[in-house]
């Protein structure tokens, strides 16, 4: 009965300690790149030029342009919260 207890409390720790890797993740790229693309009404994962991520000050983000009706976008996105932490218009002409 105590190894049972104790693989059933071991088993209970494993799952919470995945629960809480997974949930510390943050938010993933293609989230990052949808929130973007919302920013931008009408654009299209064709409308964007560059993506990646990038470690700044030891945090993950993603940035990337998107082109888009004459204007190009410029953003950055934290990978932990998926706050926008730039975000920059500019009125090009194609």
């Amino acid at each position: 009965m105590k190894k049972f207890m104790k693989a059933l409390v071991l088993a209970a720790v494993a799952a919470v300690g995945v629960t809480a890797f997974a949930s510390a993740q943050g938010i993933s790229e293609q989230e990052a790149l949808n929130s973007a693309l919302a920013r931008v009404p009408g654009a299209t994962q064709a409308n964007v030029t560059e993506f990646g991520h990038d470690y700044d000050h030891g945090r993950l983000e993603y940035e990337g342009e998107i082109r888009y009706n004459g204007y190009e976008y410029e953003f950055e996105i934290d990978a932990a919260c998926g706050t926008f932490t730039k975000w920059e218009v500019e009125r090009k002409y194609y």
